[in-house]
């Protein structure tokens, strides 16, 4: 399983753009539009552990983003 992950990590660094990032972001979205649409008991009855799993997922971005190590400081490798 970790060697999967480890080949589909290297075949994204090789392959993908910040566009193609960005549209991979956007599949996720209209996949979760979809779901919702279609099965919005589900949603609705799990409303707070989706908005949990939600909290937590944006806390860790957050940590990354503003409070991990300053790297301000650092020179970017073109």
């Amino acid at each position: 399983m970790i060697s999967m992950y480890q080949y589909l990590m290297r075949k994204m660094k090789e392959n993908f753009t910040d566009f193609d990032y960005g549209l991979l972001k956007l599949y996720g979205a209209l996949f979760g539009l979809v779901v919702g649409a279609f099965f919005p008991e589900i949603i609705k009855d799990n409303l707070f552990l989706i908005v949990g799993v939600f909290l937590l997922l944006l806390s860790r971005y957050i940590f990354l983003l503003f409070i991990k190590g300053d790297r301000s400081n650092e020179v970017i490798d073109a």
